[in-house]
């Protein structure tokens, strides 16, 4: 009787019920963009720049231009131009690009 009892016990137990595998999600993911500004700054005496402007940017609807402009006071540059002269006291020309992802 003990038998038939766990024998019966074991037919009516239910399986564990097997969960559907989670489906793989396709991501897209977008390629990383460029923005572009181009700011013009003086160069100072310890190689910083001062009064910077936003020349160009692109693309212009981003802020591009006005995040250039907070990095601006972050960047140093070498005092001796290419010619060999004093850029303290110039304006120059300074790309920022940065990578949107």
């Amino acid at each position: 009787m003990i038998a038939s009892f766990v024998l019966a016990a074991a037919v009516t137990t239910a399986a564990p019920a097997l969960q559907a595998e989670p489906q793989a999600r396709v991501v897209q993911v977008a390629q990383p963009r460029e923005a572009v500004a181009l700011l013009s700054c003086m160069v100072k005496s310890n190689g910083g720049l001062a009064d910077c402007s936003v020349q160009a940017e692109s693309p212009r609807d981003l802020g591009v231009g006005d995040a250039a402009l907070q990095m601006a006071s972050q960047i140093q540059v070498d005092l001796l131009g290419p010619d060999g002269k004093s850029r303290a006291g110039s304006f120059i020309d300074v790309p920022i690009r940065i990578r949107i992802r």
